[in-house]
């Protein structure tokens, strides 16, 4: 079998994409943000990247660095978030034990699901172009990613962040290779119009200091006889106020709320002292039904709980693995119909050994491929959802490996070109509720294309 040399793609070809796709969405950013709330936010996180088979790089730490512009709507229809950054990963060839680093420029659109809430999960897509240095060589490739995260807001400048990728990049062939991340983000220009975390509660009345002079206190409990004014007290010369005009705005209806629930409760049947005074004067008049006399009711206020946002817990989880790993095939998927010469082998459950009726398909594509020298041949691995969504790239990719070795051992020197790549639990082609649709799903594609 003849190895085909991976041509290295420059950088300015990587770059020219990111700036294509930030071009795509500047006109929809301009139109968003003429009347909308928006914020800048920096962005620090590390975590770890996985390297496709191909690249023959282990599995190794990545930091990236984000600057970004938030357009904060009401909901998914009216927000939008553009960011641009760096991730950076240091890793070592599983050939021969050199170093290689990797540097990944990208820029994402973030669609958030709930802009204004504590948890804001939301949808990305981006594009960009990836560079891997080795000893000898320099190779890069554009790429485009997918993928999702959640930002859950500590205070209202600060998040906590979570974010996932699918990093799929095209050279020859094209390959996938997952990023994971766990950081902070950092509200830089933050607009005051969106709050994110709940009031902190009213101070209590200061019943002592220099702020009693400047608001009026009336004593409700001290009687009054009938027909006469409480004493004025005489006039004081005018004093600066001690307390700026917005707090005794403030401080004034507290005050005669807290008087309020200060007083004591009274007994229904008693009747304030005007009332029996006014009862022992003759009445010439025929007697006509006096008013209730009005007697306070103790007010109580009961004052309403912060609103107390919800911690993440497994459904968020499970919102992220139903995106890496859907249940049912999207409706807007369509039904790929394989070109042909191909075949389809199916495998057991967590298993990536070929089963021996299955032979037949292969030697069916080899004896193609040996009258057709130079033909391209074409290698998928999938998963149903059973396990997680890494366990199911690494499985596929298993399944994907056991297939290609099959095919070399019985092609042996004729020319042919193999690409594979491993999709893990991504495209289901039948339901993932029952197992007749699961055993579907685990499986094998080869196609060949004619030289």
């Amino acid at each position: 079998m003849q190895k085909t040399v991976k041509k290295p793609v420059s950088r300015v070809r990587a770059a020219a994409c990111a700036l294509l796709f930030l071009a795509a969405l500047a006109d929809t950013s301009q139109v968003l943000a003429a009347e909308t709330p928006h914020d800048y936010t920096f962005n620090v996180s590390a975590g770890g990247l996985k390297f496709s088979g191909q690249d023959d790089l282990s599995h190794s730490l990545v930091y990236d660095i984000r600057f970004g512009y938030d357009i904060v709507g009401t909901s998914i229809v009216d927000s939008l978030g553009i960011e641009g950054g760096l991730s950076y990963a240091s890793a070592t060839s599983s050939k021969d034990n050199t170093k290689a680093r990797a540097y990944l420029m990208r820029i994402d659109a973030i669609y958030p699901f709930l802009p204004r809430k504590r948890l804001v999960p939301f949808l990305a897509v981006g594009a960009g172009g990836m560079v891997i240095e080795r000893p000898t060589t320099t190779e890069g490739s554009p790429l485009l990613a997918w993928g999702g995260g959640m930002k859950y807001f500590l205070t209202e400048y600060l998040a906590l962040r979570m974010d996932v990728r699918q990093n799929i990049l095209f050279n020859v062939g094209s390959r996938n290779d997952f990023q994971y991340m766990l950081g902070l983000s950092f509200l830089m220009d933050r607009d005051t119009k969106i709050r994110r975390l709940p009031l902190p509660p009213p101070p209590p009345a200061d019943r002592k200091g220099t702020a009693a002079p400047a608001v009026p206190i009336i004593d409700f409990d001290k009687p009054q006889e009938p027909g006469k004014k409480a004493p004025e007290k005489p006039a004081e010369p005018e004093t600066p106020a001690q307390v700026p005009l917005p707090a005794a705005v403030i401080a004034a209806p507290i005050a005669a709320v807290t008087g309020l629930l200060n007083q004591p409760e009274q007994a229904k049947a008693e009747a304030p002292q005007e009332t029996v005074a006014a009862a022992a004067k003759p009445v010439e008049a025929p007697p006509q039904p006096e008013p209730a006399p009005q007697t306070r009711v103790p007010v109580k206020v009961e004052l309403a709980e912060p609103f107390a946002a919800p911690l993440p817990d497994a459904s968020s989880q499970e919102m992220i693995e139903s995106i890496l790993c859907p249940v049912d095939p999207p409706a807007t998927q369509k039904q790929r119909v394989l070109k042909k010469p191909s075949a389809t082998i199916f495998f057991d459950n967590g298993s990536a050994v070929i089963k021996p009726q299955f032979m037949t398909e292969i030697n069916r594509i080899v004896a193609y491929v040996k009258k057709h020298p130079g033909s391209e041949v074409h290698i998928e691995g999938h998963t149903d959802r059973n396990g997680t969504s890494d366990r199911n790239v690494d499985l596929s990719r298993a399944r994907m490996i056991s297939v290609k070795q099959a095919l070399v051992k019985k092609i042996g020197r004729v020319k042919v070109k193999l690409t594979e790549q491993a999709f893990g639990c991504r495209l289901p082609v039948e339901s993932n509720r029952e197992e007749k649709g699961r055993s579907k799903n685990r499986r094998a594609t080869i196609e060949v294309t004619p030289p």
